[in-house]
């Protein structure tokens, strides 16, 4: 029986670029969801999530994280 390895976070984040850029927001949030579990000061992951999330919120906290993290990044 093949054992299957889970992917990396760079991998995890890789998949969900191309996720998101095909539109699909929900499958997107998902995957960078668990790249935040794994890396949750992935700078390049918080801001890709800007793009997913529903609410205000939400918004601002993914905002306050990258501005928290990389204080030279503008949105």
């Amino acid at each position: 029986m093949a054992t299957s390895r889970m992917p990396t976070a760079e991998e995890a984040l890789d998949f969900a670029v191309r996720t998101i850029n095909r539109g699909d927001l929900e499958k997107g949030r998902v995957v960078l969801n668990w790249v935040l579990q794994k890396d949750p000061s992935n700078v390049v992951a918080w801001t890709w999530m800007t793009r997913c999330v529903t609410d205000l919120e939400a918004l601002r906290e993914c905002q306050r994280r990258i501005s928290a993290l990389n204080p030279f990044q503008t949105m």
